[in-house]
């Protein structure tokens, strides 16, 4: 998926949540429910929203709906930084849309904000406290259960709808919004800088805590796993070094078109045979796989964007299965052409 696409995406992500935040706590104004059972439609909103766009939208973008979340990814060398503007103001741009929609749905003014700054220093450690937890779950998740993180990051989102006042879920996208708003806890422009600033502080101080954790060598060379592409043509097993490095986690495993026993790491590689279509399947390397490609050998350079295809579907898979799927929102296409051998 190109650039423009996944803003595209990055933007409907944080337009639905902030309709699904608002519509609920406005429908349980409605309602005349209390102040503890609205909270509970606003938790219960959110977090299942939330949950549901993570699972159908991550494989697409990294489903980060949260500038926040890009900036972290952007620290630890994940989310290139020229593309960091770009998702924020896609992001922000959705939240500020989002929260026009909501308004329409609830018969409210448009652009009315609050008349008085209300900031405060316990305002500023509730959200740097609440972004630093919710960037130690997706870093937790991303090391140890990267197939749990829609519902760890929903949870945990849903539950700082009781222990913070901003309804902000540790998201400067949603601070933005908040500041287009009728309701009596709106947030004043002048209170929007400190607000954001805390959150992305809580969000370095936690990229800065798991590079400490990690930062043992014994456990960054346990956790890069070798994999080897083999294939008749040469470029074919490029392209899939490429496209694998690409979208892997770096801290998890790194391809390569060869193997050398004194490489930085003890564990076995992991040998993948690319069997292009007309060729005779041979038998999978004891420590690998083969996979069947449909693109004949005298065709590979001819139809580059099927076998593109071809070996990204496989490899996508193989990350998910394996749990070594970059977090962040894969880059250009451009940046995933053939990458050479490890030195």
């Amino acid at each position: 998926m190109n650039r423009s696409r996944r803003l595209v995406v990055e933007a409907l992500g944080c337009g639905l949540l902030v309709v699904a935040l608002e519509g609920a706590h406005h429908g349980a104004e409605h309602l005349g429910v209390s102040a503890t059972d609205g909270r509970l439609f606003m938790s219960l909103g959110a977090g299942a929203v939330l949950a549901c766009l993570a699972y159908v939208l991550q494989p697409l973008t990294g489903a980060h709906f949260n500038p926040a979340l890009t900036f972290a990814d952007a620290l630890e060398d994940g989310t290139p930084w020229r593309d960091v503007p770009l998702y924020v103001l896609a992001q922000v741009g959705g939240a500020v849309a989002g929260r026009w929609v909501a308004h329409v749905m609830c018969h409210e003014p448009m652009l009315v904000g609050a008349s008085e700054p209300t900031a405060s220093l316990a305002q500023f450690v509730t959200e740097l406290v609440s972004t630093f937890g919710l960037l130690v779950m997706v870093r937790g998740c991303v090391r140890n259960r990267p197939t749990a993180i829609p519902l760890v990051v929903a949870g945990y989102l849903a539950a700082t709808v009781w222990f913070t006042d901003s309804r902000a879920l540790a998201n400067p996208a949603l601070i933005l919004a908040r500041a287009f708003s009728t309701r009596p806890s709106a947030m004043h422009s002048m209170d929007v800088e400190s607000i954001i600033a805390a959150q992305l502080l809580g969000a370095a101080l936690a990229v800065l805590l798991f590079r400490w954790l990690q930062r043992t060598p014994r456990m960054k060379q346990a956790r890069v796993w070798p994999i080897v592409f083999e294939c008749s043509r040469p470029e074919v097993a490029q392209q899939a070094v490429g496209i694998f490095n690409h979208l892997a986690s770096p801290q998890r495993a790194r391809a390569t078109t060869q193997w050398h026993a004194g490489d930085d790491t003890d564990l076995p590689p992991l040998i993948v045979r690319l069997v292009l279509a007309g060729e005779p399947t041979e038998p999978s390397h004891p420590d690998g796989v083969s996979w069947q490609l449909r693109v004949p050998a005298d065709a590979v350079t001819t139809e580059e964007p099927r076998l593109r295809a071809e070996l990204r579907a496989p490899i996508r898979q193989l990350l998910r299965n394996r749990g070594w799927l970059r977090l962040h929102a894969v880059g250009d296409a451009a940046r995933e052409g053939p990458s050479g051998p490890r030195p």
